[in-house]
């Protein structure tokens, strides 16, 4: 019996997909293990010989993606930015590299356009291992449009708004810039003679105007429409206090970033954002989306996702944002795109058919080696728990080494990042307790008595095991 791992790294972006995923690998009698990275990661030695389904194989995780291989496994990866928010050949390179690609066995795309062939532009030698399946992220889409989740707020109009400005945080700004370079390969000169790093610079630059932009906008939204309900959603990365004291004195405003973005989605009338992927979903759901930007700096502007922007209602004037807000249902279907460029939609009866795909693909490589896995499993060995506490205690002391570069500067260029992970890490993944794995799991199926058939274990480091009973 073949084994897939699906370690996930930020939950209530990533989890539904990965049940779906996790659920077909069950009906084709895989065993599945299931959990967030640094759960999963200590365990790499313990694990059945095993298929790895990673989120990413950014050139900055090149140490785990070997440690992976070094033990018998192999990397499967679709990468979850996949729809590339950079702008060019820049934004390929922040996810993939020569050496984490050539590490890969599987390498799986949400579309053509907007993500197979720009990866193939820049590494044409993955070819035979590349494959266009679209994302299980989109099978989560449509499985909850099919289960049509129903207006929360009543005939209420409502407004949805993405701050995602992590990036735009003075207090954090420097070390997440440079852990963000570390994990992206990205220096201060590349081989191919591009800066990255200052196109890196400009990408901040931008992310501080938009912030601006949107501070200054959001208020004016809430005292123009004050019959409309307004949800202003931040990246989980974000300082989500600041939202809720800056707009707490407006009555018709709600900070809220706990809800799935599907959910909050389905809720609303209008999409307002600044090159958010939520664009894309918001476009599937049929729903008025609108790019709001002001900035004229073609300089800046020119790092700007292309997709993004091809999705939405370009508005670069209050004066035009709030004439289109006032007229959104009509207006909506003048700027109609083809969604079907960008990501694979699968139709077939259960709404899982990327997933599917992927799974017939990893099935059929499975049958192909000429091998047998080792299927037994020491992720309860003692040895395996010495190797848990020795992971948490390094991951801990880097944290404090980290903090301690703040007034120690030597160790500044090594070691600083690591105070950074630990916040965002905090921020990426709430406690998951069995029961509402489970109700997750019920959720994403349309067959919910499937699951009465799963045997779900909850491991001490956090993550899930799965085989059909």
């Amino acid at each position: 019996m073949p084994t897939l791992i699906i370690p996930v790294e930020i939950q209530h972006r990533e989890i539904h997909a990965a049940s779906i995923l996790a659920l077909e690998a069950l009906r084709q009698n895989w065993t599945v293990y299931l959990g967030q990275k640094q759960q999963i990661f200590p365990f790499i030695k313990f694990f059945p010989k095993s298929f790895w389904y990673l989120k990413s194989i950014v050139p900055g995780e090149t140490d785990n993606l070997k440690k992976i291989k070094k033990y018998g496994h192999i990397i499967s990866t679709l990468d979850i930015e996949g729809l590339i928010l950079s702008n060019g050949d820049f934004g390929v390179h922040k996810r993939y590299s020569d050496l984490s690609l050539s590490l890969a066995d599987r390498i799986f795309f949400w579309g053509k356009i907007s993500h197979y062939e720009p990866v193939l532009k820049c590494f044409p030698s993955i070819k035979s291992k590349a494959f266009l399946s679209g994302s299980p992220v989109v099978d989560a889409w449509n499985i909850e449009k099919n289960k049509k989740i129903t207006k929360s707020n009543g005939n209420q109009k409502s407004i949805l708004i993405s701050v995602n400005f992590a990036r735009a945080d003075k207090r954090l700004q420097k070390i997440r810039k440079e852990y963000e370079a570390f994990y992206s390969g990205i220096k201060k000169k590349s081989e191919n003679s591009i800066d990255n790093y200052n196109i890196l610079e400009l990408e901040y630059e931008l992310k501080d105007k938009s912030f601006e932009i949107f501070k200054n906008i959001i208020p004016k939204i809430a005292k123009e429409f004050q019959s409309y309900k307004i949800i202003v959603r931040p990246h989980p990365e974000e300082n989500k206090k600041f939202w809720i004291n800056y707009l707490k004195n407006y009555k018709n405003i709600k900070v809220n970033n706990s809800k799935t973005t599907s959910d909050q989605l389905l809720n609303c009338d209008i999409f307002i954002h600044f090159n958010s992927t939520m664009s894309i979903q918001s476009n599937f759901f049929n729903k008025t989306t609108i790019m709001y930007n002001t900035i004229k700096d073609i300089k800046l502007n020119s790092v700007i996702s292309p997709i993004t922007q091809n999705v939405s209602i370009l508005c670069d004037s209050e004066i035009k944002l709030f004439e289109i807000i006032k007229n959104h249902e009509k207006i909506k279907y003048e700027y109609e795109s083809d969604i079907n460029n960008y990501i694979e939609i699968n139709n077939n009866e259960n709404c899982n058919g990327n997933s599917e795909k992927i799974m017939k693909n990893l099935d059929d490589y499975h049958k192909g080696l000429p091998l047998k896995e080792d299927l037994n499993d020491y992720t309860n060995s003692l040895n395996a728990f010495l190797d848990f506490l020795n992971y948490h205690f390094k991951y801990f002391a880097m944290f404090s080494i980290g903090i301690a570069s703040f007034l120690l500067v030597f160790l500044k260029k090594k070691y600083r990042r690591f105070s950074w992970r630990y916040v965002i890490g905090k921020k990426k993944w709430s406690r998951l307790t069995k029961q509402k794995f489970t109700t997750i799991l019920k959720q994403v199926s349309l067959d919910e008595n499937f699951i009465d058939n799963v045997n779900i274990k909850k491991h001490y480091s956090g993550f899930f095991k799965l085989t059909k009973k």
